[in-house]
């Protein structure tokens, strides 16, 4: 009866492995009674997201400005994306990915403010969003 049990539980497991794509599994194997805790690995928040010094050029009547964004690196993160936009809560904010921990933003969109927050990811796993920073966009 055992071994029918055993065999069934491995026919469980072999199909789960052959049919589930991005499933995650664990096990402990002991003879000792006890608890034990597992939690999945996670990606960090980007800190000191910072918005540099605003440039401004102007050619005809178009005035563009350059916006350089840094923040500090997330141990493990592959790539980070930057959301920046003129809405405090970046409701329809333009979207960039980078792999580094630096950026410029330009924008031809005469801003009072830009609002900027940064998320690290890893593969499919993404990290908590930094908190939002903004900065007057000043170009005469």
């Amino acid at each position: 009866m055992r071994r029918r049990a055993l065999a069934a539980v491995a026919a469980v497991v072999v199909t789960l492995l052959l049919a589930g794509g991005g499933v995650a599994a664990a096990a402990w194997r002991t003879t000792n009674t006890g608890t034990g805790t597992a939690r999945a690995g996670q990606i960090g928040t980007p800190a000191n997201v910072t918005i540099g010094a605003i440039t401004c050029t102007t050619s005809g009547f178009t005035t563009t400005a350059t916006v350089p964004v840094s923040w500090s690196s997330v141990t493990g993160a592959t790539q980070y994306t930057v959301e920046s936009g003129r809405v405090l809560n970046l409701v329809q904010a333009e979207k960039k990915t980078v792999t580094g921990t630096s950026t410029t933003l330009t924008t031809s969109t005469l801003l009072l403010n830009i609002h900027v927050r940064v998320t690290a990811s890893a593969g499919k796993w993404t990290g908590t969003p930094s908190s939002t920073v903004s900065k007057p966009v000043t170009c005469s």
